[in-house]
């Protein structure tokens, strides 16, 4: 760590301890991709580490089932696409919420876009040929 790392980090401590020591009823999150690369000593301090995992069949479905309705498909069309975002035989992690909401969704909508419509057919296409975003792997340095 570099000298202004170790600093920030010393400062984010510091201001950890002031809250919790300040008696009032406060709370500090922190969300990572990275919880190894966390300090120990930040780590130390946290009263609970939740890990969110990426989203299973039912969590795809209620990511999806609101938007996809809004274009017309149907509940078997619905139940396509998410299949297509989960794991495959040619990889084992499916979509992220992010890859649903911030690549699916607006890629699906502007394929159509000007002059097409939004097909469920060509939905599952994308979201088949779209790659997921790959899970983060420490480096072991």
């Amino acid at each position: 760590m570099h000298h202004e790392d170790r600093a920030g980090v010393n400062a984010l401590i510091r201001g950890i301890d002031r809250i919790g020591n300040g008696g009032l009823p406060a709370a500090v999150i922190m969300c990572t991709n990275r919880l190894n690369a966390l300090d120990p000593a930040v780590r130390r301090r946290a009263a609970d580490i939740l890990i969110f995992d990426r989203p299973g069949d039912a969590q795809r479905h209620a990511v999806l089932d609101e938007p996809l309705k809004q274009l017309g498909f149907t509940k078997p069309q619905i139940d396509a696409v998410v299949a297509a975002t989960g794991t495959q035989k040619d990889r084992a992690h499916g979509f992220t919420f992010s890859d649903l909401t911030q690549r699916l969704l607006p890629t699906i909508v502007l394929d159509a876009y000007p002059a097409g419509a939004v097909t469920a057919a060509r939905a599952v296409e994308i979201a088949s040929s779209m790659v997921p975003t790959p899970p983060f792997q420490e480096s072991r340095s």
